[in-house]
């Protein structure tokens, strides 16, 4: 199961991380999802591949946040 790591800006509150983990664990391929607000980190476990993850950005970005993986966690962000 990939693991991966997303650097999100403006998580304001413990109530909207909450938000945003419930939003991410709906979709079906993902198995676990926790929300650093005071770090700005979204880590999620999740089954699947580029598509999945490409998923999981969008919802992040449905939710009105803007994400981009961490660096170290994809091979093409410094």
């Amino acid at each position: 199961m990939p693991d991966v790591t997303f650097m999100v800006s403006d998580l304001a509150d413990v109530e909207e991380s909450e938000k945003l983990e419930r939003a991410l664990v709906r979709l079906k391929f993902v198995d676990l999802a926790n929300v650093d607000p005071e770090k700005g980190l979204v880590a999620v476990s999740f089954e699947g591949g580029e598509e999945e993850l490409e998923r999981i950005e969008g919802a992040i970005e449905e939710a009105g946040y803007k994400a981009k993986p961490s660096p170290g966690a994809d091979p093409d962000v410094d």
